[in-house]
């Protein structure tokens, strides 16, 4: 995906103490703030989020989340307030998500309620705190501001426990739960928006499907190859001849592609054991059931390659999630 990062929202993010600078050097990826886009994988982006999650203190994540900073910067919230209504919007944004991460927003409606969840694009990663917070409360402040009215939701569920200004801010206390929820009396979303703007919405919608078009096309092969990873490793048959016959392509025109774009299909892997590895030890799965997940014949084997990946080691990398929650 293509993150923009105008000088306007680097300034914004390092009033809220994030560096984006910093966050691209702890996360391991190419520091290029000098351009005013920044291409990332799915993995890359994920990344970002681990990164995001260590640094970002819950308060500065409430300030993130205000919508009325944010839509300066990013059309889709624009979009989104513009409709009529917070139905409309709930619909709207989720159509355009992917144009702001590739995080996906599952939409459950009822007679009286809809409920909104969160999961990462790629299933098999879980989201991290920063992400399900952040998400939760930009979609509540979506709503707040439409309305012009303090939206309180029927109810919210996290896997993580926040804190007291942050149950504040949700305005009703937050259900523990292995899955996340946002759930909003259906009389309030119907409930007029103040700030529809029908102009603005047709000057955006030409403009933002195009943009939703342009990323669907230009996804990396590599990214291809990843996707197919998550699915094929847990299976036991990720092997080149594996992956190749999956995606309907030779072995040397895999490895031709991969090549193009300057990768292997080891390196590709590794990335993927990598970010699942850091996605199961978030869920606090045991070492021998990670291994066995990442196609480990051995649990020391995996052990080894995380020392290798973070310079941590598993045990320290628990202690460090432990210590954060």
């Amino acid at each position: 995906m293509k993150l923009t990062l105008t000088q306007q929202f680097q300034d914004y993010l390092k009033s809220l103490g994030a560096d984006f600078s910093v966050l691209l050097e702890k996360a391991g990826l190419p520091n290029k703030t000098w351009q005013e886009d920044i291409v990332l994988t799915d993995l890359e982006y994920y990344r970002l989020l681990l990164t995001f999650d260590d640094v970002m203190t819950e308060e500065a994540i409430c300030n993130l989340s205000r919508i009325e900073h944010i839509q300066l910067f990013i059309p889709a919230f624009f979009a989104a307030l513009s409709a009529q209504n917070g139905l409309e919007a709930i619909e709207r944004f989720a159509h355009y998500k992917h144009l702001v991460g590739p995080i996906d927003l599952d939409i459950v409606s009822s007679d009286k309620t809809v409920s909104v969840h969160y999961r990462y694009a790629i299933s098999e990663l879980a989201l991290p705190k920063f992400a399900i917070l952040n998400e939760q409360l930009l979609l509540l402040n979506l709503i707040r501001v439409g309305t012009g009215e303090r939206i309180t939701p029927l109810a919210v569920s996290s896997p993580f426990d926040y804190a007291e200004s942050t149950l504040l801010e949700f305005g009703v206390s937050v259900q523990k739960s292995n899955s996340n929820a946002i759930v909003f009396d259906k009389v309030d979303l119907e409930k007029p928006f103040i700030t529809q703007n029908n102009v603005m919405w047709q000057y955006l919608e030409l403009q933002l499907n195009h943009q939703l078009e342009l990323l669907n096309r230009d996804n990396s092969f590599s990214q291809h190859v990843q996707q197919t990873l998550f699915s094929a490793l847990p299976s036991g048959h990720f092997q080149i001849e594996d992956v190749a016959t999956n995606l309907g392509v030779s072995v040397r025109t895999l490895q031709r592609h991969l090549s193009a774009e300057q990768t292997t299909f080891q390196k590709q892997v590794q990335i993927v054991r990598k970010a699942m590895a850091l996605s199961y030890l978030q869920l606090q799965l045991s070492s021998e059931e990670i291994a066995d997940l990442l196609g480990y014949s051995e649990v020391n084997a995996f052990i080894r390659a995380f020392k290798q990946w973070t310079g941590r080691t598993v045990s320290a990398y628990r202690k460090e999630i432990a210590a954060k929650d």
